[in-house]
């Protein structure tokens, strides 16, 4: 399970500004089964480009914020 201000990886085309290997963060998870998470994607100056729910299949995890672990 992702938590809160984990960072993944996206594994798909998503949006025209959101491409497969993307960066996001997880700034909500949906109260349904299986987990909706909402990630928020930004630019490189940190400007929110979309904030998308994705399923677990649409990601894989990148970074846990609360161990500052990453994940290849």
């Amino acid at each position: 399970m992702l938590n809160i201000n984990d960072v993944i990886k996206v594994s798909k085309d998503i949006q025209d500004n959101i491409r497969a290997g993307h960066l996001g963060t997880v700034v909500h998870i949906f109260d349904v089964t299986p987990p909706v998470y909402e990630i928020e994607f930004t630019d490189n100056e940190g400007r929110t480009l979309a904030t998308v729910p994705l399923k677990k299949e649409d990601m894989s995890l990148y970074w846990v914020a609360s161990t500052e672990t990453y994940f290849k």
